[in-house]
C-alpha cells in the first residue's frame, strides 16, 4: 500500500510540475486568484477571530457542555476553518475526549457573511429569499450538532481542561502564543487556497465542453470558483441554488485539506470528517427541496 501511495504521489507531483511548465500563465492567474481570496476575505475575516477565540478559551473557563456549544456557535458564525481550529484546540488540551471529532464536520461551515455577500449577492443576485437560503444552510448543521450532542450527552458532563499548561501564562505570553498559533494556521490556509485555486484554473483548461461537469468538478475542488461557475449554469434558479448550497455544505477538497492541516496535531480522522461532510451535503439538498 505504501508503495502505491508513493507512486501516486510521484505521478501527482510530476503532473503538476509539467502543467506549470507547459501552462505558466494559468498557474500565475491561479496564484493571483488564490492570493486575492486569501488577502481580501480569509486574512481579515479569520485572523482576528483565531486570536480572540484562543484567548477566550483560556481566559473564560466554561462548563463542559458550554465549551462544546461555544465551539459550535463560534465555528458557525466565523466560518471555515474556525470550527476545525477550535475543535483541535479543545481536543489538544483534552486528548481523551472524542466529541470534538464528531462535531467538527457540522460546525466547520461557511460564515453568514460569506453566504450573504458571496452566495446571495454575487452568485444568486438576490433572486431568492435570504432567510430561506440561510435556513437551508444552517438548519441541517444545527440538527446534526444537536443529535451529536444528545448521543454523546454523557461526555458533555465530563470535566474539561481548556489549557494543557499547569502554570497560567501572563497576558502578554497568552497573546503572543495566540498570535503565533493564528499566524501558522492562517499561512497554512493561504497555501492550501493558492494550490487549489491553481487546480481549479487547470480544471477549466481541460478539454471538457460540458460546462456542468467543469463547474461541479471545480465546486468539489474549491468552493468559490465552483460556486461562481455553477451560478452561470443555464438552469432554473431552483436547481442552481441546490447545487450551490450542496457545494457550500461539502466545502470542497480545499477546505478538507485545510482542516487536515489545522488538526494534524489532534490526530483526527479525515475520513470521518469527509463522511460527516457528505451527510451534511445530502441533508442540505433535502432541506432545499422541501423549503425552497
Amino acid at each position: 500500500m505504501k508503495k502505491w501511495n508513493l507512486k501516486f504521489n510521484q505521478i501527482l507531483v510530476l503532473s503538476a510540475f509539467a502543467a506549470v511548465i507547459a501552462f505558466p500563465r494559468i498557474s500565475f492567474n491561479g496564484v493571483l486568484s488564490g492570493l486575492k481570496l486569501w488577502g481580501e476575505v480569509i486574512l481579515p475575516g479569520l485572523f482576528p477571530a483565531m486570536i480572540l477565540t484562543s484567548c477566550i478559551l483560556y481566559l473564560f473557563p466554561l462548563k463542559p457542555g458550554l465549551s462544546y456549544l461555544y465551539v459550535c456557535v463560534t465555528g458557525l458564525l466565523c466560518g471555515f476553518p474556525v470550527g476545525a481550529f477550535l475543535c483541535s484546540k479543545l481536543h489538544e488540551a483534552n486528548p481523551g475526549e472524542t466529541l470534538c471529532e464528531c462535531l467538527m464536520p457540522f460546525c466547520n461551515l461557511s460564515s453568514p457573511s460569506f453566504v450573504i455577500n458571496y452566495i446571495l449577492f454575487s452568485s444568486l443576485n438576490e433572486n431568492i429569499s435570504a432567510f430561506l437560503v440561510l435556513l437551508c444552510i444552517y438548519l441541517p448543521a444545527l440538527e446534526c450538532i444537536v443529535i451529536t450532542l444528545v448521543l454523546h450527552r454523557t461526555q458533555m458532563r465530563t470535566p474539561l481542561t481548556l489549557t494543557a499548561e499547569s502554570n497560567p501564562p501572563t497576558f502578554s505570553q497568552l497573546l503572543d502564543d495566540s498570535i503565533w498559533s493564528a499566524v501558522v494556521s492562517i499561512l497554512k490556509l493561504g497555501g492550501y487556497i493558492i494550490v487549489f485555486s491553481c487546480l481549479s484554473a487547470y480544471i477549466c483548461l481541460l478539454p471538457i465542453k460540458n460546462i456542468y461537469i467543469t463547474g461541479i468538478l471545480c465546486g468539489i475542488t474549491e468552493i468559490t470558483n465552483g460556486i461562481y461557475l455553477i451560478s452561470r449554469f443555464p438552469v432554473p434558479l431552483f436547481y442552481q441554488t441546490i447545487l450551490i448550497l450542496a457545494v457550500n455544505a461539502f466545502g470542497g477538497f480545499s477546505t478538507v485539506m485545510q482542516t487536515a492541516g489545522i488538526t494534524k496535531r489532534s490526530s483526527f480522522g479525515i475520513k470521518k470528517y469527509i463522511c460527516g461532510k457528505l451527510l451534511l451535503t445530502v441533508l442540505t439538498c433535502l432541506h432545499c427541496i422541501v423549503l425552497l
